[in-house]
């Protein structure tokens, strides 16, 4: 009789439940996408959605440009936006669809969006660069213009020395006081207009020579600049810069300018960039302070040359001429 109740109840215990299949089949390529507000960097994209036999879990929105691709938005729905494009880029957009379990579809078709070009036009030049109001450190700018096209700032540039002309000043007026200048020393001045998104126009030329009043201040530094060693075609140079101020210089940038065809291909102990002649080394991190009354830094570097490797006639040490020994 026993047995046969533990046959019976083991007839009425339920069958085990069959494990469930895994999900193995992806989704079907979404459609090609279709682009609409187009703008100078963005755009929309939609496509037709992609089917799935259990369910598209989200998609995933790729861009070509130029020898790159990258994902751009994993939206969960037929639409994304595209945002930070160059103006007047060519993209390749297509879209990949998955399912919860991760199955990945074939891509879309291809999308060429050509973004649109904006504003490419600079505003004219300004002109009649005037200079009133000179003192021993300071001057006042005023000129009119552009001679077309609309503005947003202006930027001054200042020079010295015949150098490169670096920016001192930015303003939305016609009109700025520049300030900071060293006494009985001759400035080259120059301004440009900048549009709303960007474009520069050329800078005022001839850079308007202006001289403060006042008596020159003797040169708070020295710099040695020698060769050390010269071959066909190269040499090697040490700069020691010598602060002979009484207060501690915090942050330096030497400018020097070639009267040959040497063009530095390596350095140390500096960040140093060139153009054509004009040469300018900045500090580093760890060198960036020279000490008061006699403090120093210096940097070395190679170069190429050919014909003549005359050493530079003159520096100036954060804008301020430097004695040369």
């Amino acid at each position: 009789m026993l047995t046969v109740l533990v046959a019976a109840a083991m007839s009425l215990a339920p069958a085990p439940a069959a494990q469930a299949a895994a999900d193995t089949t992806a989704p079907t390529a979404p459609g090609t996408p279709v682009a609409s507000e187009l703008t100078e960097t963005s755009v929309v994209l939609t496509w037709t959605p992609s089917s799935d036999d259990v369910g598209v879990d989200h998609y995933e929105v790729w861009r070509q440009y130029t020898d790159y691709v990258i994902r751009v938005a994993s939206p969960t729905s037929t639409t994304a936006t595209v945002t930070g494009l160059p103006r007047g880029s060519v993209n390749r957009f297509y879209v990949v669809a998955f399912d919860a379990a991760g199955n990945r579809s074939t891509p879309s078709g291809a999308l060429k969006v050509t973004t649109l070009p904006g504003d490419l036009e600079p505003p004219g030049p300004v002109f009649s660069l005037t200079a009133s109001e000179i003192t021993d450190n300071s001057v006042r700018l005023s000129w009119q213009g552009p001679m077309w096209g609309d503005f947003a700032l202006f930027r001054v540039y200042r020079s010295q020395s015949s150098g490169q002309l670096i920016l001192v000043a930015t303003t939305t007026s016609r009109t700025v006081v520049v300030t900071g200048l060293g006494p009985a020393t001759t400035y080259g001045f120059a301004v440009a207009a900048v549009d709303a998104v960007g474009n520069q126009s050329p800078v005022s030329q001839p850079p308007l020579p202006v001289t403060t009043t006042g008596v020159p201040t003797p040169p708070a530094c020295t710099v040695t600049y020698r060769v050390t060693s010269q071959w066909t075609g190269a040499f090697n140079a040490d700069v020691r810069i010598t602060n002979t101020g009484p207060a501690a210089i915090t942050g330096w940038t030497l400018r020097w300018t070639y009267a040959g065809s040497q063009q530095i291909t390596n350095l140390w102990n500096g960040a140093h960039a060139q153009t054509g002649a004009a040469v300018q080394v900045a500090n580093l991190g760890y060198n960036a302070t020279i000490g008061a009354g006699g403090g120093s830094q210096s940097f070395g570097f190679q170069a190429a040359w050919s014909g003549s490797n005359p050493s530079p006639a003159a520096f100036t040490l954060n804008g301020l001429p430097c004695l040369t020994v």
